[in-house]
């Protein structure tokens, strides 16, 4: 266990100059086509619990419209974003969702990498907001956005062809540092699996310059409207602790929920058991006596 990390400092400069390329280069062959899978049986690798999985997607399907993912999606991505919708909805139960008064509901995902879960996280606000119908201000955020995945497509060409299935014109992406980014006080922040420990930055190709949670959480923060909300996942126990301890130092935040919370929608469940998850609302200005 103790190698991992000191082997994962070797990249520093490799990750510096590879990064380095990628932003200057920019290889790309534009957006993928995507491919339909069949979704007859998603759940063939349970089998106690297959039935009720079935039950609980089909009921996530109907209730978030997710009709278009699933016309238009590998199994393996339409899986992942019923994941994510399972998760939301257990880690918010019962919690209020916060609605602004301004004309429309405003969020930020920070780092989106290829944003497959774009189509779940946009349903999810939308479907909370849909007594007011309001429409959904929606942006992803990506550092390392150049990077190449499968058939020479960067990370955002994948995630403008996710973010052309939700059909919402409010929804973008963007490539850049979120410590730099301004646009406004947001209703919702999401951060999704954070890097929290240094060899897991290095690991993932990013420059160790760029490792900064406790300011990323005092920039979720700042940017955080009074009464908002940060949800955050984190993929250990471990990692969720130091993020309790990164949120808590903001001072800015009230932590309104947190824990482990599990999910037999993906076929990788066993690497995700220890997943946690914690809410956090904005604090809202002392008012005058």
């Amino acid at each position: 266990m103790k190698l991992l990390p000191l082997l994962a400092f070797a990249r520093i400069p490799g990750n510096a100059f590879s990064f380095w390329l990628r932003r200057n280069v920019r290889c790309s062959w534009g957006m993928p086509t995507l491919h339909q899978e069949s979704k007859d049986d998603l759940f063939a690798y349970l089998h106690e619990d297959r039935g009720e999985a079935e039950e609980r997607a089909a009921a996530l399907h109907d209730r978030y419209q997710l009709e278009p993912l699933a016309r238009l999606s590998s199994a393996s991505l339409y899986r992942k974003n019923l994941y994510l919708l399972d998760i939301l909805e257990k880690a918010t139960q019962a919690l209020p969702v916060p609605f602004p008064d301004s004309s429309s509901v405003r969020g930020v995902d920070v780092g989106s990498k290829d944003w497959y879960y774009l189509f779940a996280q946009e349903r999810w606000l939308r479907w909370h907001n849909r007594k007011k119908d309001k429409p959904v201000a929606l942006t992803g955020i990506e550092l390392d956005g150049y990077e190449i995945h499968a058939g020479f497509h960067s990370r955002q060409g994948y995630a403008r062809a996710y973010l052309e299935q939700t059909g919402n014109p409010e929804v973008c992406y963007r490539i850049g540092d979120f410590l730099e980014w301004k646009d406004g006080e947001q209703d919702i922040i999401f951060i999704f699996y954070p890097l929290l420990l240094r060899y897991h930055l290095l690991l993932w190709g990013l420059p160790l310059r760029y490792f900064a949670p406790e300011k990323i959480l005092a920039k979720a923060a700042a940017l955080t409207r009074p009464g908002g909300w940060l949800i955050v996942l984190c993929h250990t126990r471990r990692e969720h602790e130091l993020l309790l301890g990164f949120g808590r130092a903001t001072g800015e935040y009230e932590l309104l929920r947190e824990g482990e919370v599990s999910s037999n929608l993906v076929d990788f469940q066993g690497a995700v058991d220890e997943t946690c998850f914690s809410v956090w609302e904005k604090k809202k200005p002392d008012r005058p006596c």
